[in-house]
């Protein structure tokens, strides 16, 4: 790589830079969705940004090679999360699990470079804009868990680029626009992979492999500034994936039908009560179960039921039949299989101590 290559891609990290600061108060400023999904929005840009500013800043191609692995790693569980919220609410339980997973080996390999050493993990390069390759010294468990990482990310991205492209087809401008601005996401990713596959297959310049990195940086975060509007004001209201059609479950679940076997027979009461079990009462798929509920009541099967028991003991506490139970028997009389599981709920959807709201109304 000459000077002059070296300096103009230089200068697109430091554009990136500017770019990232630029989409970050942007998202932090219009983006009013789900605080979870806002925060992996700005992690995401965050590690664009911090990964570009120590790109500009390097002086040998190793420099911050340790961080610019961590920043990537940061982008891509992001990216997981950002899109099971939006779509895969159903699997969130899985993309948490691999965003921990993710982090834990991050923090076991930095740990271990601070612990080996530096130069030892990472052998100096020949100066800068050296075209000598940067081998990195692992030992092969860690090697491993690291390659893991990678293919569970594009695993994860594959399984949503076919469902997102193939399985949802739901006629409104909602979902045609998130889906146009999806498949602009996925592309990018796609297109890496194509890349990183060609860079193993071939010798490709190391100049090359930096306009491709600051070309994909760059459509990353266009992507972002440029969301479909409602996304920003609407997250929580409007449902994604299988929930972007309220007429896809509403023949098969009716509301009056649900309110009976759910409210009025207190199935919210059974300690064993789960989705799989609610939905054979009533007929139905457990994904149509989760959509119906997640886009009537805006919360998951669980949330519900915690809500509802919560709600059944205050109104149980005010009756004289209940006068003499205790707290944690009036936790099992609602549903929760003890005091302690009571708690949490009770904090979240009333708010304060049950023992205090008991002394209140006595």
């Amino acid at each position: 790589m000459n000077f002059a290559s070296y300096s103009l891609i230089q200068c697109y990290y430091f554009f990136l830079f500017l770019l990232s600061i630029i989409v970050l108060f942007d998202v932090l400023i219009r983006f009013k969705s789900p605080i979870k999904l806002k925060i992996f929005f700005l992690l995401l840009i965050l590690a664009i940004g911090i990964g570009s500013f120590s790109l500009f800043i390097r002086t040998t191609p190793d420099q911050f090679i340790l961080l610019k692995m961590t920043c990537a790693m940061l982008v891509g569980t992001s990216m997981v999360q950002i899109f099971t919220n939006l779509y895969f609410i159903q699997h969130k339980k899985i993309a948490n699990i691999y965003t921990i997973v993710a982090y834990t080996i991050y923090v076991f390999l930095i740990l271990y470079v601070e612990f080996t050493g530096y130069d030892t993990v990472f052998p100096k390069a020949n100066g800068p804009g050296s075209q000598t390759a940067i081998s990195i010294n692992l030992p092969i468990y860690l090697d491993f868990f690291l390659e893991v990482d990678f293919i569970f990310f594009n695993l994860f991205c594959l399984y949503y680029i076919y469902n997102i492209l193939f399985k949802f087809s739901f006629k409104n401008i909602y979902f045609k626009r998130v889906q146009i601005w999806t498949f602009s996401f996925f592309m990018v990713i796609v297109t890496q992979l194509i890349i990183i596959v060609i860079t193993m297959i071939f010798k490709i310049p190391s100049d090359f492999k930096s306009y491709i990195t600051t070309l994909y940086v760059l459509t990353l975060l266009l992507n972002i500034l440029y969301r479909p509007s409602f996304i920003n004001k609407n997250g929580s209201k409007i449902s994604f994936g299988f929930l972007f059609n309220r007429n896809d479950f509403s023949s098969d679940i009716k509301e009056v039908d649900f309110n009976f076997q759910f409210f009025t027979n207190f199935y919210y009461k059974s300690k064993t009560a789960n989705i799989e079990e609610f939905s054979n009462i009533m007929g139905v798929s457990k994904e149509i179960m989760f959509n119906y509920i997640y886009f009537t009541y805006s919360m998951s099967f669980e949330e519900l039921l915690n809500k509802s028991r919560v709600e059944y003991f205050v109104e149980i506490i005010k009756d004289a039949k209940f006068k003499n139970y205790t707290v944690e028997a009036l936790a099992l009389e609602v549903g929760f299989s003890s005091r302690q599981r009571f708690y949490q709920p009770f904090k979240k959807y009333h708010g304060g101590n049950p023992s205090d709201l008991i002394d209140i109304l006595s």
